[in-house]
């Protein structure tokens, strides 16, 4: 009897412990590897940036950066962003060429084409030109067709995708773009028509220069002034920028843009 109430405690004893949990270790899922988007992209909003620094003749201090800003900008509005920076010639060239094949595919009525350039831009008979950083080789007229982008063939890119819109914005004033430009008496770059459905955007009025600054006041006030676009038409967004431009330079610096739109357009659509 006393053996059997002697299991029957030790029994309880055991019972009334507290059993030590148990931890199911579970083995993490596989990490997925990193995706990028592919430069073919579908997305109907298409940008390319172009910033100019390293020039031969007469570098610049800041359209890299600027241009960097710009990308992230874009990148933030939902465009599919491919940024270059510090081109020569031929990459110039490719890069344009691979942007338009681009918008080409993915043309819609929905579609939108941005292009981005900062650097160094010149006129030549009332013809603008978008400089390579290898532009020690440019002096004189005849230098340009071979040595530079002519600004009228990315329009004519652009239009040929048949977007619903295209935008062009060139932050390309600054002085002494190439030898002997001091012998022209045409400064800055001369007015664009634009065709159906497009803007075009200079960062001063035409035959204006600005001086070589350490930053671009018209990028810094057109990233600023982005930032709040959204569902604003997109004239009265260049016409704040160049208001906001014009005044913060004392009116030295007068941003311009003309536009051919076949409907209203918004950064974000239009409410």
């Amino acid at each position: 009897m006393k053996q059997i109430l002697a299991y029957f405690i030790m029994a309880l004893f055991i019972s009334g412990c507290p059993q030590q949990a148990t931890h199911v270790s579970e083995t993490p899922p596989p990490s997925l590897p990193a995706t990028t988007v592919p430069e073919n992209s579908t997305n109907p909003q298409q940008a390319l940036v172009i910033g100019n620094s390293d020039y031969e003749y007469s570098p610049l201090t800041h359209p890299v950066n600027d241009a960097k800003q710009m990308a992230n900008r874009l990148k933030q509005m939902g465009f599919h962003v491919t940024l270059k920076t510090n081109l020569k010639l031929q990459a110039m060239t490719t890069a344009i060429q691979k942007f338009s094949q681009r918008l080409s595919d993915n043309q819609t009525e929905k579609s939108v084409g941005l292009f981005y350039y900062s650097g160094h831009g010149a006129q030549k008979n009332e013809q603008n030109f978008l400089l390579p950083i290898n532009n020690d080789n440019i002096s004189a007229e005849t230098d340009f067709k071979q040595n530079a982008i002519p600004a009228k063939s990315v329009v004519a890119k652009m239009a040929n995708a048949h977007n619903g819109m295209n935008i062009i914005i060139l932050d390309a004033c600054y002085e002494e773009p190439y030898r002997n430009n001091s012998n022209n008496n045409t400064q800055g770059l001369a007015r664009i028509a634009p065709p159906r459905g497009t803007l075009i955007a200079f960062s001063a009025e035409e035959g204006q220069t600005v001086s070589k600054m350490k930053t671009s006041l018209y990028t810094k006030t057109l990233v600023k002034v982005l930032e709040q676009a959204e569902h604003n038409r997109i004239e009265d967004v260049f016409m704040e920028i160049g208001e906001k431009v014009k005044q913060q330079s004392g009116g030295k610096q007068v941003p311009w843009y003309q536009a051919s739109l076949r409907k209203a357009f918004c950064f974000g659509g239009c409410l």
